[in-house]
C-alpha cells in the first residue's frame, strides 16, 4: 500500500514549475512538425539518383530525425566545398572541379570524352558556383534495364542548392552497333516508372541524340539525353528536385548533348585521340621512313614511328639534317628520366625505340621515341590499354622522382601530356633537360613517348615536342 503521505511535500510552485515545463515542451513540438509526405517522396527518388551519382559516404550521412524534434536537411552538396580557380575536371583523380562563370570559350581542345564543367555551365546557362565530381567507385544507372557495355567514366555535376546531374560513359564491345546500343538505352528510359507519379516524355524522335523531359510529382523534374560516339554510348541526367517542372529549356540539353556527341567524335573510343590523350591532328603531314627500330622482338613496325627526317627544324637542330641512328639504349626500354627497367618490364605489348641524331657522332643525339603496342582482338581492350599507359605517364612524369645524386622536377608543359623534366645533380653537375611528350596513335592499340634531349633553341622545346607529337599521332 502507496502511504499518500510521501506526496504532502508537493507545493503549488512545484505544480506551477511542471505546467511551465509542459507549456514549452508543446510549443517546440509545434515550431517544429514532422516532415510533409511530399518531402519524404521526394527524397525517396533523391537517394535512387544517389545510386546513379554514387555519392561519397560523407555526403550520404545526411539523415531525416523524426519526432518532435523535426528532421535535419538533405545537402549532399553542403559537404563538398568546390575547388579555386575553376578547372576543367577531368583529371584522373576524385578531386572535384568547378566553375563560377556562364561564359565558355572554346573548350573543345582541352581533352575528355565527356562534358566539362564549362561546358555544363554554358549550356545550361548556370549561374553561381558549379560543381564536377567524378564517381569512383562507379554507380548503377536508374533506369536502365540493363547497361549497353563497360562502364568507363562516371561524374556528378551539381550546383547549389537546386541541381543535381550526372553523366557516364559506356564502351560498347567490338562489333556491337553504337546506335543499336544507344537506342536501347532510350527504350529503357522511355518505359522508366521509378514510382507511381514518375513520367517520362520524348522530346526527340528519330535521330540521336535523343531527349527525354520527365515530371515526378512532388519528388521534382529534370532531363535525359542519350548520346553515342564510334564506339561509346553517353547518358546525361539532369535533376531539380524542387521543381514540378524543370527550369531548364529544351534548347539548353540540346545544346549539352550537342557538345557530348562532339566530345565523343574527337575523343572517345576508337578516335585518333583518347579521353585523355593531347588534341588532334594539326600542322604537317607525317611521312613514312624506314629506319631502325630496337627492342625485344617483335619490334612494332617502322611505319609506326615519325621519320627520323622530320626531326629537322631550325629551333631543333638549327636546320642540320637528322636520321635514324643505331640507338644508345639498346637492351633497355626507358626512355626518359623517372622511369626504369623493371617499371618498364612490368609493361605488356610489343615495345620499339627509333633514335634520332645529327651526323654520325654518338654525341649527335638529340630524341628518341618508343612506341608501345597492344594487339589485343577487341577495341575496347586495345584502348584500356592506351588509357593505361597514357595514366601511367601522367602519375610517373607529372611528379618527378629522387635520385641517388638529385632530384628530377617536373614542369608540366602547355599542352596535356608534355612535360619538361630537369635533373638538378646534387654534385654540381650542370642541370639536364629533356622535354617528354605522351599521346596515343591513329592504330587502335598504339602509345608513343617522344623524348627531346638537345634542342638549339631551348625556349622552343615545348612548341617542337608538340609539332612531334602531332606527327606521331597520325600513325
Amino acid at each position: 500500500m502507496v502511504d499518500m503521505a510521501e506526496h504532502e511535500d508537493w507545493t503549488a510552485g512545484d505544480d506551477a514549475r511542471l505546467r511551465r515545463a509542459m507549456a514549452t515542451l508543446r510549443h517546440d513540438v509545434e515550431a517544429t512538425p514532422l516532415p510533409d509526405v511530399r518531402f519524404v517522396r521526394a527524397r525517396g527518388l533523391a537517394r535512387r539518383r544517389h545510386r546513379f551519382l554514387a555519392l561519397t559516404a560523407a555526403a550520404a550521412a545526411a539523415a531525416v530525425v523524426a519526432g518532435t524534434v523535426g528532421y535535419a536537411a538533405w545537402g549532399p552538396a553542403s559537404t563538398r566545398t568546390p575547388l579555386t580557380p575553376a578547372s576543367s575536371g577531368r583529371t584522373g583523380t576524385t578531386s572535384p572541379s568547378s566553375t563560377t562563370t556562364t561564359a565558355a570559350a572554346d573548350t573543345l581542345g582541352e581533352p575528355g570524352a565527356l562534358p566539362l564543367v564549362a561546358e555544363w555551365a554554358s549550356s545550361l546557362r548556370l549561374t553561381g558556383s558549379v560543381l564536377l565530381t567524378p564517381v569512383k567507385p562507379f554507380g548503377p544507372v536508374e533506369c536502365l534495364q540493363s547497361e549497353p557495355g563497360t562502364k568507363v567514366q562516371q561524374d556528378e555535376v551539381t550546383r547549389a542548392p537546386d541541381l543535381q546531374g550526372g553523366q557516364v560513359r559506356f564502351r560498347i564491345g567490338a562489333g556491337q552497333d553504337p546506335t543499336t546500343a544507344a537506342e536501347g538505352v532510350a527504350s529503357d528510359i522511355a518505359g522508366c516508372r521509378l514510382a507511381p507519379g514518375y513520367q517520362v516524355t520524348p522530346e526527340t524522335s528519330g535521330g540521336l541524340p535523343r531527349l527525354f523531359s520527365y515530371t515526378a510529382g512532388d519528388a521534382g523534374s529534370g532531363w535525359w539525353a542519350v548520346v553515342a560516339g564510334k564506339h561509346d554510348v553517353v547518358v546525361l541526367q539532369v535533376n531539380q528536385n524542387d521543381r514540378p517542372k524543370s527550369a531548364f529549356t529544351t534548347a539548353q540539353v540540346t545544346a549539352l548533348a550537342a557538345v557530348a556527341q562532339r566530345r565523343l567524335a574527337r575523343y572517345g573510343t576508337g578516335t585518333t585521340t583518347s579521353a585523355t590523350s593531347s588534341p588532334a591532328v594539326t600542322g604537317p603531314q607525317a611521312l613514312d621512313e624506314k629506319m631502325q627500330v630496337v627492342g625485344p622482338d617483335p619490334v612494332p613496325s617502322w611505319k609506326l614511328f615519325v621519320a627520323a627526317s622530320q626531326w629537322r627544324s631550325s629551333a631543333l637542330t638549327g636546320g642540320a639534317t637528322t636520321s635514324a641512328g643505331p640507338g644508345a639504349l639498346e637492351g633497355s626500354t626507358a626512355v626518359a628520366s623517372c622511369e626504369t627497367d623493371q617499371q618498364q618490364s612490368g609493361i605488356g605489348g610489343r615495345v620499339g625505340i627509333v633514335s634520332v641524331r645529327v651526323g654520325t657522332s654518338s654525341t649527335g643525339y638529340l630524341g628518341r621515341q618508343r612506341v608501345q603496342l597492344d594487339e589485343s582482338a577487341g577495341v575496347d581492350v586495345q584502348q584500356s590499354y592506351v588509357d593505361a599507359r597514357l595514366a601511367e605517364a601522367k602519375a610517373l612524369f607529372g611528379k618527378g622522382c629522387a635520385m641517388a645524386n638529385g632530384k628530377v622536377r617536373s614542369t608540366a608543359g602547355p599542352t596535356p601530356g608534355t612535360w619538361r623534366l630537369d635533373t638538378v645533380f646534387s654534385d654540381g653537375t650542370p642541370t639536364y633537360s629533356e622535354w617528354v611528350g605522351v599521346t596515343a596513335q591513329r592504330t587502335p592499340g598504339a602509345v608513343s613517348t617522344v623524348v627531346i634531349t638537345k634542342a638549339s633553341d631551348p625556349a622552343q622545346g615545348f612548341a617542337e615536342l608538340d609539332r612531334l607529337l602531332n606527327l606521331a599521332r597520325q600513325k
